[in-house]
Formats: structure tokens, C-alpha cells, sequence
């Protein structure tokens, strides 16, 4: 009797790992349960150190992802990429797009980007934002990759700064 359960998807989601944005977005992508895709985060500068190594006679490690190499690096520098398991590529704001389809309560939105003249509008709005990411929004620190410079969080996900005293007896006690 054959599988009835279907398989998830994989997405790869290429982003730039020195940006800011695109880590904090990534890093909110990771902790979204219920989607209905598998999202695997594959930072651009990883597949440049790959390619540079398979170009110096170094080997290329096997990783389960489809063929990424085939993507133009100045492409990759300019704009999100989701690749499918198929070989079929997004880029810009049609990447978020397909990410909104997979995740629970971004799913009914991403129609939107079908009704005529809002893609125009979303391909735009990317394209602006992209190109003045640093500048907005800074670059990743890379000793920050890790998480290490977050707030730590509470159990309900608040940051962990304590309340100010409201009293100077609250502040003679602290």
C-alpha cells in the first residue's frame, strides 16, 4: 500500500548573511512553526566559499540542496532567491511571495500579488529597500551571526530588560 502522507517541500532560501535585514528576517523565517515547507537558509557567501573551493580543485560537499551554482553571484548580491526542489527559481519580492504561501497566516496575502498592477508595485518596493539595506539597516556584525548579541528572552518571548523603578525607594533598593 503506497505513502499517503505527503512530503514536505524544500525551499532554499538564498540571502545574504552580511546584511542585517536579511539575518533578522531569516532568523523570524526560522522560528515560524506550521509551515507547510521546509525552509532551508543557505547564506549567498556560503555558496561563494563553495564555488571558490571547487574552483581550487577543493570538494564540493554534498548538501541535499538542488543545483545553486547555476545562480548569477550579482543577482544573488541584489535580491532574495528561493529555489525549489524542481530547479524553478524566485527572486525579490516574488521570493516572498513564495515564502508567504507556505506560511500559516501569510498564505491568503500572497494572492495579493497576483491582482494587476500590486506585483508592479511589490517588484519596486524590493527593489527600493534592497538597494538601500545597508544603509537602513546596517550590516550583520559577524559576531553577532550567532545570535550572541540578542536580548535574552522570557519564556513568553519579551526581552529580558528589567522595568524602571518607578520610585526613588524602587532605585535605593536596585
Amino acid at each position: 500500500m503506497p505513502d499517503k502522507r505527503k512530503r514536505r517541500q524544500t525551499l532554499c532560501v538564498v540571502y545574504d548573511a552580511e546584511c542585517a535585514l536579511c539575518t533578522g528576517a531569516v532568523r523570524q523565517l526560522a522560528a515560524v512553526r506550521g509551515a507547510r515547507a521546509e525552509l532551508r537558509f543557505v547564506p549567498l557567501q556560503a555558496l561563494e566559499a563553495q564555488a571558490a573551493g571547487a574552483r581550487d580543485g577543493g570538494r564540493q560537499e554534498p548538501s541535499g540542496l538542488p543545483d545553486l551554482t547555476r545562480l548569477d553571484a550579482a543577482a544573488l548580491r541584489a535580491q532574495l532567491h528561493v529555489v525549489q526542489a524542481d530547479g524553478a527559481v524566485f527572486a525579490g519580492a516574488e521570493a516572498v511571495v513564495r515564502i508567504m504561501r507556505e506560511l500559516p497566516g501569510w498564505r491568503l496575502l500572497s494572492w495579493l500579488y497576483r491582482v494587476p498592477g500590486l506585483k508592479r508595485a511589490a517588484d519596486a518596493a524590493y527593489r527600493y529597500v534592497a538597494r538601500r539595506r545597508y544603509d537602513w539597516f546596517g550590516r550583520a556584525d559577524e559576531g553577532c551571526a550567532s545570535g550572541a548579541c540578542a536580548l535574552h528572552r522570557n519564556a513568553d518571548g519579551a526581552g529580558a530588560s528589567r522595568p524602571r523603578p518607578s520610585s526613588t525607594r524602587e532605585m535605593e533598593e536596585r
